[in-house]
């Protein structure tokens, strides 16, 4: 799978085409500027089957506010942990160098100049909204589009990710099947199906309802899509 990127480096003028929703920030620097380390959320993928949560195209980002004054923030959290990001906002007004990053344990304030956003590598296909520490190879401010990881093509990386998108496909085998006993169920109640059929029936999908799951014990994937209904 490859995410085909529209650009690798995002400015202001492109504000109102751009999300921060649920982005990551994992390093901050301050000088002239502010810098911050993020996984940028570039598409959120909704799923083949609903019921199911939504995978993400994610990239390590750079996004660097420049020439920033009279910056003010309120924490509940130290600056050593990750914040989460809820939103950028910028006044729609002629005064638009006002910026408010938004995040879930609490806002930077500040004036400035505009923003660059550097997409330092490809994307990852995700099943949550983050990318590991390891997998993205540490953290960053580079502002660099080419930023080398030899760890994404490791033998062992790309075995794991085998695994993974393996798994997905039982979730969704075992989604499938927690519909179509629903639906038994469904007719059994309106007597469209005799009691004998209704039973075997029954234990065939619940036979592979137990046997995905077991394929699922223990992993990321265990509770996905795993009720019927």
């Amino acid at each position: 799978m490859i995410y085909e990127l529209e650009k690798r480096i995002w400015t202001d003028k492109d504000f109102e085409n751009m999300g921060w929703h649920d982005s990551q920030i994992y390093k901050i620097r301050l000088t002239e500027d502010l810098e911050l380390d993020i996984d940028y959320i570039l598409r959120w993928n909704k799923p083949d089957l609903e019921g199911l949560p939504f995978t993400f195209w994610v990239a390590p980002a750079t996004l660097v506010f420049k020439k920033i004054k009279d910056l003010s923030f309120d924490f509940a959290t130290g600056l050593e942990d990750a914040f989460e990001i809820e939103d950028i906002e910028r006044p729609n007004s002629e005064n638009q160098n006002h910026w408010t990053i938004i995040t879930r344990q609490g806002d930077f304030q500040f004036i400035c100049d505009g923003f660059e956003q550097f997409i330092r590598q490809d994307p990852f296909f995700e099943f949550g909204q983050t990318i590991s520490y390891s997998k993205r190879n540490g953290y960053c401010l580079e502002r660099t589009t080419n930023q080398e990881n030899p760890i994404r093509n490791r033998e062992d990386i790309l075995e794991q990710r085998e695994k993974e998108l393996e798994h997905y496909e039982n979730v969704k085998k075992r989604h499938l099947k927690n519909q179509e006993l629903t639906q038994l169920t469904k007719l059994r109640e309106n007597n469209e199906v005799d009691t004998k059929t209704y039973l075997i029936k029954k234990k065939e999908i619940n036979d592979l309802i137990f046997s995905y799951s077991n394929f699922l014990k223990g992993t990321q994937f265990e509770s996905w899509g795993s009720s019927a209904g």
